[in-house]
Formats: structure tokens, sequence, C-alpha cells
């Protein structure tokens, strides 16, 4: 209970510091989350901030990432996201990637599958992974704290950063129309 607390309290606080969120998805009613996060999702931006405000946000998949989350009502998800231009390797050029830009493209591109979990109560989703392009991730669950609306969804987490702080990433989507 006193890490949900921690959550909504860091959340809130870092709500009211960034302007990309407060345009994001409110918390959804109670008992609401499972048939509100049903549906295709456009990415339309991660941001990370600390939590404590002391911090500019940082962009961990570029300015631009872009990508579809997809939650069925028989449980299952699918999920490809793929960083910025900015961050990939250029899309110009003659004949193969060199296994720089191989191992480049691999890094700023995410693709899993499997089910996932709703709790109400912490208003939160746990994709289970049972497919991956990073092999190590299958058998992982993967926690997020989900704001969501009719036409917005963030997925969110929460981590300590390489200086101690508390900061929060907010993967944040449209819902496709």
């Amino acid at each position: 209970m006193r890490m949900r607390l921690g959550a909504a309290v860091a959340l809130a606080t870092v709500a009211i510091a960034s302007p990309a969120f407060a345009q994001g998805a409110p918390k959804a009613p109670k008992g609401q989350v499972a048939t509100l996060i049903v549906g295709t999702w456009r990415m339309v931006g991660v941001e990370t901030r600390v939590v404590d405000g002391s911090g500019p946000a940082t962009f961990p998949r570029g300015k631009k990432p872009t990508g579809f989350i997809i939650y069925d009502t028989q449980g299952r998800m699918y999920v490809q996201i793929m960083n910025s231009d900015e961050v990939r390797p250029p899309r110009k050029g003659e004949g193969p990637m060199t296994e720089k830009e191989q191992a480049q493209a691999y890094a700023t591109y995410t693709a899993y599958f499997g089910h996932y979990t709703i709790n109400e109560e912490d208003q939160s989703v746990t994709h289970h992974v049972e497919g991956s392009v990073n092999p190590r991730n299958i058998g992982n669950g993967m926690h997020r704290f989900v704001e969501v609306s009719a036409d917005r969804l963030s997925l969110n987490t929460f981590a300590k950063g390489p200086d101690g702080k508390e900061r929060v990433t907010l993967r944040m989507w449209e819902r496709v129309k």
C-alpha cells in the first residue's frame, strides 16, 4: 500500500510539472481501467522526468517515437515501438547495414506480445511477455501504472536514476479511430 501511495503522490507531482503530461489521460473512474484500455493506441511520446521536478525532461526514444499497442477483450496485448529517426541508423545508404547499424536498429526497436492483467485497485496493468524481439523479456511481467480516458492512455513506470533520484517514465498514446 505504501508503494501505491508513494507512486500516486509522485505521479501527481510530475503531472503538475509536465506540460505534455498535463494533456495526457486522467485517472479512469474506479473499476473501469479494464474496459477503457481495450483497443488500438498510437504512440504520441515518451518522456522521463525527475519526480521532484529538479531536472529537465528527457526523451529516451527521441522527440517523435512511433508505435502501436493493442489490448483485446480476451486479455491479449501486442506492442511495437520504434525510436525517432534522430536516435536510429539512417534510412538512406547503399547496401546492407553494418553490424553497428544493425545493433543500433535492434537497440531502438521494441516489439513484444503476450497477455495482460489489470489491477483496478492501483490502476495498473501488467504485460506478461510471451514473445519478444528481446529474448530476455520472455517470461517477464512488465508493470505499468495506467491513466486512461476514451482517447488518451498513459503507461507509467517509476525507477531510481544513477543519481538516486526517483524518475517517472510516461509512455503516452492516443486511441486509433
